[in-house]
């Protein structure tokens, strides 16, 4: 659509041309004399701008436009082409100089040019099938069906029971459906149209006339007033006229007649003084009464401002400028004065050409610079670098090196001024610090590792290695595993100075291996006797087999055999005796202290497990809520921990208790924990109970048991009770303590006995249903009565008295099931009768309120649906919360009410004299199990094992027993042989398939298939019809309704696809009658002649529709209940065009037997759906359609279902892998990213629109990138990367942004770049100390620490941490020592970094084996070369050949420049 818009903008273009080219030569032969004598020639002035072309007229000149490129518009061509002002549309978007634009249309059009108009009924929202559809501008409205109504015609309208009755109008009930009587002002078959009283012209003398309801008013014109605006106004009554002047009374005005010195309409007006214009210099004119005064502009001064003021009188120029004086203005002359600006104050920027060299700072002065230098250089503008090596600082032969020197750096090395400054020494072997002053003791740095003895020596060192490591630093441990000991495929374990063997599993009828070395079978386990179910682990000691049983659970002793497992099926505990002793429990470490171990089973929530101590002091562990806790008490100091999961399931738990002086220890292993149990620990300091010698299992003595939050005895089972390490059996229990031996449990809630009707709580010994509302009884079989109020519209109630105070909290809970909108739920009273508080229904809704006129609270659930609801109502502290679904909602407060004692409560209604009104009338519908708080509210007495409370009814009537529906099939509803089924309160109605409706009222035609070929079956109130689509080329089909038609037609409606610019539609005649409506250069035209009237009706629209795709035409009156009437086009539901002033007639002619509608005479396209009159017209004849009106096809033709057009993708015309899209006739390419064109042959150029903000464009197929300036980033280089994000300003500095870099602005007492230097600078001794032997410097910006090796910091306060590297390889733990690292290497590796696997060593262990004869030989033959070779490195590293970490240090030097000093000749041959 936009390429048609700016083809169609670009076309008017063109006709604008066209019409200048002939006005140029008709222009031109005025010029040549041809049609008169010669003009004066304008063009000689060039008046046309922008390559104009300019012509001469007779009086006058012409400029003709470029319309290439930027385009131009106005007399001289001088102003952009403004597109939008040629635009139909009100809000139009255009770029200057260009002939697109771009309407943005309101809600409710759309298109181009903003005129085509949304057709809101496409999505079908009125409901079917009677209901009409009609697309309104950003709207629609559903024209409804007799006995049909509501905004989509779904409401049945067919008595007053829908009030349908508008404006107060008053329904009347008819046999035929109803009357409205309507008020005065208001007319119409529903009052729904407002009486114009103005039509009879009421209003005189021009006046304008209001309508209102059953009145109207007059707004009388000037000069005019009454009711009717028939009285003249005296304009002379209010004394219009000032200052004396006399008024004459005119029609409809007045005459003022002044006096001498004033003028005006009413003489208001004074003589204006300043029309002379007196001021001088722009000043302002003021007229006053006989006078003017002179309000001078900015720099002038006098009577008529006629004085220019001197502006440089103040002496307005800074630092010796001179001024000189302008008008309202002056001008300082800053020439030779070092300051620039307005006002010369500004110094002049002499930092800008950055003098300073070597990053030196610039400080600006008057007229000049000062450059404040790194340390490390000097000069007027820190050019020369001063030389710190010139007095040999470096002692012992070392060697100086400057900072500055960049030969000394590495070649990726960046400098930094800040740290240039000095030298380094580079240190001969064996000394060290800043001047190699310092001897180094190579022990110093503890080189030698895994606890050997370090040993200094003279420039070197020596150690001693302990038993199972070798190596110059003893860094190797010796693996024993390398001569595999392990036999029979066990693996090996390497330790310390030894190994350990992992025999492997023995297969299925072998047996295990074991011994130090896997090589003995193991023969314990034959012939073991381990029992129930116990696993047997042989072993061998080196003298003997034997074997060890691993016991079940439940087991114990050598052989398993004596059972663990004791039970307690009613309340009782077992008194254990302890020695007192204290117990070191070796597997935890933890120390001497309190252990209990010991697996329990319960399904009981609340119960005391184990109780060890006194009253005043003890450990107890038991159960609260089903979680299990351990709890400690002693001398006032309390510990507890809690395991929130719940453990009272039937499952086993395993739980394991240690307390000592270093806090409270808790395992707890089984369902809910992972293999290693759930643990918590409490280490708060605690005093170890010492003295708790008495163990209660199972419960505790009364005066102990208070102790407890559960204060209940154990129920259920335990076994493998272990206390200090000690097992405790239930063979030494004393009998008759309410326990058992073994574990029995039957399994209560397995099946169900609860029926699904409650919760099965398992109470070990027996069960308890939990019954669901509204259930009762051992099993939850009984259900409490239902009882149904109103049935079948009977005024019905039941009361209670109150028996006991609920007080200001309560709740009201019962179960609802109701159709009825309104109704009295729930009402308390009081004994006077006064209502404080009220339940009930309002719209479906539940209401609740406490006052009788007060607002009441609404609750968001509508519940009026026939289906049962469970509802909650809950008061607490005024606050109302509702219940509904197990959701709560909090629905507001309400005024405080209080139940009291004696109080009546009022359920379905009130007695029938008493008023129910103001609640929505008496209930209809069941209520079920209705509770006050706990207490029942009930009609009959029932009984109940829980002793539950009730109040019984004081007074009832009409309640019926049970949920009982209404008969509502008993008036026969159901129509057209449906089947009427009672539901609740309602009914519903199976129909017959030929009918559908609530009462099967429709007839529904289409539900029998009868439309044939595929086409699309749409019933009608009086049938169907069958729709098909229909491709035409040039072959015309014939209609004749053979006067079927019951309405005369004043509509033609037609959907088509085409691209046929010119074409027949459809045509009919008869005598001079005549219907003509087609194509003409895409537009719809269309003819009309009626016999009756003399002229014939000619009109065309304006929107295209060849354009191949589908649109919806329509020609019809546009009123249709008059006589005549002008037509309109619609096309798409926009209005297109109408025949005004011209008007005609229905079409009655095309009603009788003889006319033939002539249908695509001259037509390629497709045409849909075809309708005249409303009537349709079919592709394929069904003759057995039971309407009255329809149309026929007229003799035996053969039309082309379906539409279709030519394959015009076929010969795959879009190229480099578009998407071809057949649009009817005609192809549109799908461009894949990176191509365009009619047929995607071009290249997109991405960066045509320069996208990149701050960068350069680089184009790349279907993309581009932004390679984007310093400073800036982003996808297309938008965003100014703020430098300060990073920056590295020191001491609270404030970093200022600029382009690319950042400004440090440092505080108070600081200064340099990084406002890292104190300021005044600092001095050492003074100021500065050096810690750990580091040596201070004083220096420009102040005293500087040089480091010792192995710190850092500004005052070397910190010890270089040698691991951060993380320099151990392949898992080896890293220990920082001084100056250097040590790696502790897994098993398997060695090395100083953990390189060297062990494994691959072994694996060369055979092929060393092989070579040892061989290397044997080479090594007698290069002895003599090898004594040399050792000899000569010794003398130039002068070390002996012993390992020397000073001669890495180089002096400290590695601490600054690591990797960037260039290796020395010496220390390359390492």
């Amino acid at each position: 659509m936009a390429c048609k818009s700016i083809r169609g903008s670009a076309m008017d273009f063109d006709n604008i041309y066209l019409d200048l080219k002939t006005l140029f030569l008709t222009m031109m032969m005025f010029k040549w004399g041809i049609f008169c004598t010669a003009t004066p020639d304008m063009c000689l002035s060039a008046p046309c701008q922008n390559g104009a072309t300019c012509v001469d007229t007779k009086d006058d000149y012409a400029c003709i436009c470029v319309n290439e490129g930027v385009r131009y518009m106005g007399k001289n061509c001088d102003q952009l082409y403004d597109a939008c002002s040629f635009a139909p549309c009100e809000d139009c978007i255009s770029t200057p100089g260009m002939p697109e634009y771009h309407c943005s249309c309101p809600d409710g059009l759309s298109g181009n040019n903003c005129t085509e108009e949304v057709d809101e009924c496409q999505s079908n929202p009125c409901s079917e099938p009677y209901s009409l559809c009609v697309d309104q501008l950003n709207g629609y409205f559903c024209r409804c069906p007799a006995g049909y109504g509501g905004p989509a015609c779904h409401r049945r309208v067919n008595d007053c029971i829908h009030k349908p009755c508008v404006n107060n109008g008053t329904c009347i009930l008819r046999p035929q459906g109803f009357r409205c009587q309507c008020i005065a002002g208001y007319d119409g078959k529903i009052c729904e149209e407002d009486i114009n009283e103005c039509l009879s012209e009421p209003c005189q003398n021009g006046a304008i006339c209001i309508d209102g309801v059953a009145e109207f008013h007059c707004f009388c014109v000037p000069g005019f007033q009454g009711y009717n605006c028939e009285i003249d106004i005296n304009e002379c009554a209010s004394r219009p006229c000032a200052n004396n002047a006399t008024c004459i009374n005119e029609k409809d005005h007045y005459t003022c007649e002044c006096l001498v010195g004033f003028t005006g309409v009413n003489c208001d007006s004074e003589i204006d003084e300043c029309e002379s214009n007196p001021c001088q210099n722009g000043a302002m004119c003021h007229d006053l009464i006989g006078l003017y005064s002179c309000e001078c502009p900015r720099g002038f001064e006098g009577i008529h401002c006629e004085a220019d003021i001197d502006e440089c009188a103040s002496e307005p120029c800074s630092n010796g400028a001179s001024c000189r004086d302008r008008v309202n203005s002056y001008e300082c002359d800053c020439s030779d004065t070092g300051f620039e600006g307005d006002h010369c104050e500004v110094d002049v920027a002499e930092c800008v050409s950055h003098p300073c060299q070597h990053g030196a700072t610039c400080l600006e002065g008057v007229k000049q610079y000062t450059c404040l230098c790194w340390p490390g250089y000097t000069g007027t503008n820190c050019e020369m670098d001063i030389d710190e090596c010139a007095e040999h600082p470096c002692e012992h032969d070392g060697e100086c090196y400057e900072r500055s020197k960049l030969t000394h750096w590495e070649l990726d090395w960046e400098l930094s001024y800040a740290s240039v400054a000095g030298y380094i020494c580079h240190c001969s072997s064996g000394f060290a610090g800043e001047n190699c002053t310092v001897n180094i003791d190579e022990c110093d740095s503890e080189p030698c590792q895994n606890g050997a003895t370090c040993h200094d020596q003279d420039n070197s060192f020596a150690c001693t290695c302990p038993v199972g490591f070798s190596g110059f630093l003893c860094e190797v441990n010796i693996d024993e595993c390398e001569s595999q000991p392990c036999q029979n495929g066990g693996w090996c374990e390497d330790d310390t100075a030894s190994y350990i063997c992992h025999c492997p599993e023995a297969k299925v009828g072998h047996l295990p291996w074991g011994g130090n070395d896997c090589s003995v079978k193991l023969y314990g386990c034959f012939h073991h006797e381990c029992q129930n179910g116990a696993t047997c682990s042989p072993w061998f000691d080196g003298v003997g087999h034997g074997h060890t049983c691993l016991c079940s659970p439940g087991f114990y002793d050598e052989q398993c055999s004596t059972q663990t497992t004791f039970s307690f099926s009613s309340p009782g505990f077992i008194p254990v005796a302890v020695p007192q002793k204290k117990i070191q429990m070796v597997e935890n470490g933890n120390g001497f202290g309190f252990a209990i171990e010991l697996r329990f089973q319960t399904t009981l929530p609340d119960m005391l497990i184990i109780y060890r101590g006194d009253v005043d002091n003890f450990i107890l562990l038991e159960i609260v809520n089903g979680s299990f806790q351990a709890k400690a008490f002693s001398d006032g100091s309390e510990k507890k921990m809690t395991f929130p999961a719940f453990v009272s399931d039937g499952d086993w738990r395993d739980v394991h208790v240690f307390e000592n002086n270093k806090g409270l220890r808790l395992t707890l292993k089984g369902h809910g924990c992972n293999k290693d149990g759930c643990q918590a620990q409490d280490e708060s300091p605690f005093q170890t109970l010492e003295s708790l010698l008495h163990v209660y299992v199972g419960g505790a003595p009364e005066e102990m048991l208070q102790n407890s939050r559960s204060e209940k005895n154990f129920i259920g089972c335990m076994e493998d009770l272990i206390i200090d390490s000690e097992a405790v059996l239930p063979q030494t229990f004393q009998e008759n303590q309410g326990q058992y031996f073994g574990c029995s449990k039957t399994e209560w809630c397995k099946p169900d006995p609860c029926y699904g009707r409650g919760r099965c709580v398992d109470l070990w010994t027996s069960y308890h249903c939990d019954c669901h509302r509204p259930f009762y009884s051992e099993s939850c079989r009984e259900e409490l009565q239902s009882w149904t109020y109103g049935h079948e519209d009977s005024w019905s109630y039941s009361s209670y008295k109150i028996g006991r105070s609920h007080g200001r909290n309560f709740q009201v809970s019962f179960f609802l099931r109701s159709l009825k909108l309104e109704g009295l739920i729930f009402q308390l009273r009081t004994p006077s009768g006064e209502v404080y508080f009220s339940v009930y229904l309002n719209m479906g809704r539940l209401l609740i309120s406490s006052l009788p006129n007060g607002a009441p609270l609404t609750a968001p659930i509508f519940l009026a649906s026939g289906e049962k609801h469970f509802l909650l109502v809950e008061i607490q502290q005024r606050q109302v919360v509702f219940e509904h679904a197990s959701l709560r909602y909090s629905v507001g407060a309400i005024p405080e009410v209080v139940i009291n004692e004696g109080d009546q409560a009022y359920l379905g209604g009130l007695p029938e004299d008493w008023d129910s009104k103001p609640w929505g009338g008496h209930y209809k519908g069941c209520l079920q199990d209705v509770r006050l708080d706990s207490v029942h509210l009930e009609l009959d007495v029932w009984s109940n094992d829980d002793e539950e409370e009730m109040y019984s009814s004081s007074g009832a009537e009409n309640v019926k027993r049970g949920c009982i529906s209404d008969d509502t099939c008993k008036m026969n509803p159901c129509q057209n042989g449906g089947e009427c089924t009672v539901t609740f309160n309602d009914f519903t109605c199976s129909c017959p398939k030929e009918y559908t409706g609530v009462t099967c009222e429709t007839r529904v035609w289409c539900v029998s298939d009868p439309c044939l070929d595929g086409s699309q079956c749409v019933d009608l109130s009086d049938g169907y019809e069958c729709l098909h689509n229909a491709t035409f080329d040039n072959s015309p089909a014939q209609f004749s309704s053979g006067g079927s038609l019951t309405e005369p037609v004043s509509s033609i409606y037609m959907e088509l696809r085409t691209r046929s610019d010119n074409a027949v539609l459809l045509r009919a005649s008869r005598d001079s009658d005549q219907l003509m409506i087609g194509l003409l250069d895409s537009i719809v035209w269309v003819e009309i002649h009626v016999a009756n009237r003399a002229e014939t009706v000619t009109f065309t629209g304006e929107r295209k529709v060849a354009d191949g795709r589908w649109h919806r035409v329509n020609v019809s009156m546009t009123t249709r209940d008059q006589n005549a009437s002008p037509w309109m086009i619609t096309v798409d539901g926009i209005i297109d065009a109408s025949s005004l002033p011209q008007i005609t007639g229905s079409l009655h002619f095309l009603n009788d037997k003889g006319v033939l509608l002539t249908l695509a005479e001259s037509f390629t396209g497709c045409l849909s759906a075809v309708r005249v009159g409303g009537v349709f017209l079919p592709f394929v004849d069904v003759y057995d359609t039971p309407q009255l009106s329809q149309f026929h096809l007229f003799g035996k033709q053969i039309i082309n279902l379906g539409c279709s057009s030519a394959p015009v993708c076929n010969s795959n015309p879009c190229l480099n892998g578009a998407t071809c899209n057949d649009i009817f006739n005609k192809f549109y390419c799908e461009c894949d990213s990176g191509w365009e064109g009619e047929q995607c042959d071009t290249d997109t150029d991405d960066c045509v629109s320069q996208p990149c903000f701050n960068g350069k464009c680089k184009d790349y197929f279907a993309g581009f990138e932004c390679l984007c300036h310093p400073g800036y980033a982003g996808p297309l280089c938008e965003v100014d990367m703020d430098e300060c994000e990073h920056h590295i300003c020191e001491h609270d500095a404030t970093c200022k942004d600029g382009t690319n870099m950042y400004t440090c602005i440092c505080p108070k007492g600081y200064s340099g770049p990084l406002c890292q230097w104190d300021y005044p600078p600092l001095q050492c001794r003074k100021d500065v100390l050096c810690a750990n032997d580091g040596i201070c410097n004083d220096g420009l910006w102040g005293a500087n620490c040089t480091c010792m090796p192995g710190f850092k910091g500004k005052r070397c306060e910190m010890e270089i941490d040698e691991c951060d590297s993380n320099p151990c390889r392949h898992g080896g733990s890293c220990l920082d020592r001084f100056n250097m690292f040590v790696c502790e290497c897994p098993p398997g590796y060695s090395g100083s970094i953990c390189d060297i696997n062990q494994q691959t060593r072994e694996q060369e262990v055979s092929w060393l084996v092989v070579l040892v004869p061989l290397l044997s030989f080479c090594i007698l033959i290069f002895i003599p070369a090898f004594v040399f070779l050792i000899q000569t490195t010794r003398t130039k590293r002068q070390s002996e050949g012993a390992y020397s970490p000073s001669s890495e240090e180089l002096a400290g030097a590695r601490l600054a420049m690591d990797r960037m000093l260039k290796v020395p000749p010496e220390e390359r041959l390492i």
